[in-house]
């Protein structure tokens, strides 16, 4: 099986960009990272199978989350911090034609919105999120009894795990949530229908995190919300032909990939149900 990954070979200096291919956060951050060109090498963390959960990754991003970018001594977790910091590498996205007040109020916009929630809450991969975390939280369990000086790092995250998982069965938030992203989407048709992107004529920050808003709604199969929207559909086929979208969806984008992907988790999963080994 091919690679959709040509990251280069870890060299002195070069920011390490921890990320799982299938994730909703991770994908803000990388889109940044590659149409800023800048040079990172990708590190794989499985959010399915508990490798997040490890001792290791732990000390590194105590939320147990992807992404995480490691360069040098900084060590950002989030995604939306992430972006500001590729953006600040040189001239930014969009160089002084983009309008900078409104990525920086975009971008606090988007990343207040809970894709994982809205996929979970309106597809049918709620109940394999549920299967997957509850398999988590035993895996954290385990890795608390042997090592308990991380007792409280994984207190706090199985606490997480369990919000999380019951969110979907919250009517209350998930309609939020819903109502929330039909803003958004609201105001993206009105930006577009006077510019090529969000923040006008060239690509920035606020399309980087955008790009996976859409992302989702396809992946939920709720075309319905971008349905009457002709600037929003026009902009998505644009954004779909750069290779920055081709690279980072790739395996979100092949059946064969996803596959190559989740189904050594699942059997990681299923041999730790079998032996009781977590």
């Amino acid at each position: 099986m091919s690679s959709c990954s040509d990251a280069p070979h870890p060299g002195d200096g070069t920011p390490v960009f921890y990320n799982y291919p299938l994730a909703f956060n991770p994908a803000k951050a990388r889109l940044a990272l590659e149409e800023k060109g800048l040079k990172y090498v990708e590190r794989k963390i499985d959010l399915f199978n508990g490798q997040s959960l490890e001792p290791w990754y732990l000390k590194l991003n105590p939320s147990g989350t992807s992404p995480t970018l490691v360069a040098g001594d900084l060590v950002l977790t989030e995604s939306m911090e992430i972006i500001k910091w590729v953006d600040q590498q040189g001239a930014p996205l969009g160089g002084d034609s983009v309008d900078r007040a409104f990525i920086s109020e975009w971008l606090m916009k988007v990343d207040a919105w809970d894709g994982n929630l809205f996929v979970t809450a309106n597809s049918s991969a709620g109940g394999v999120v549920k299967f997957s975390t509850k398999f988590k939280i035993k895996v954290a369990e385990a890795n608390m009894k042997r090592n308990p000086e991380l007792a409280d790092v994984y207190t706090k995250k199985i606490g997480e795990m369990n919000r999380i998982m019951n969110e979907p069965a919250d009517t209350a938030k998930v309609q939020l949530n819903w109502k929330q992203l039909e803003a958004l989407l609201d105001e993206a048709e009105a930006r577009l229908s006077s510019s090529k992107f969000l923040a006008g004529e060239e690509y920035s920050a606020a399309d980087a995190i955008f790009t996976p808003v859409l992302f989702r709604v396809g992946m939920a199969k709720k075309d319905e919300l971008i349905a009457s929207k002709t600037n929003i559909q026009r902009y998505y086929e644009e954004l779909k032909k750069r290779p920055s979208f081709k690279k980072v969806f790739c395996v979100s984008n092949s059946g064969v990939a996803t596959a190559g992907l989740v189904l050594p988790a699942l059997g990681k999963i299923f041999l730790s149900k079998v032996t009781g080994k977590y």
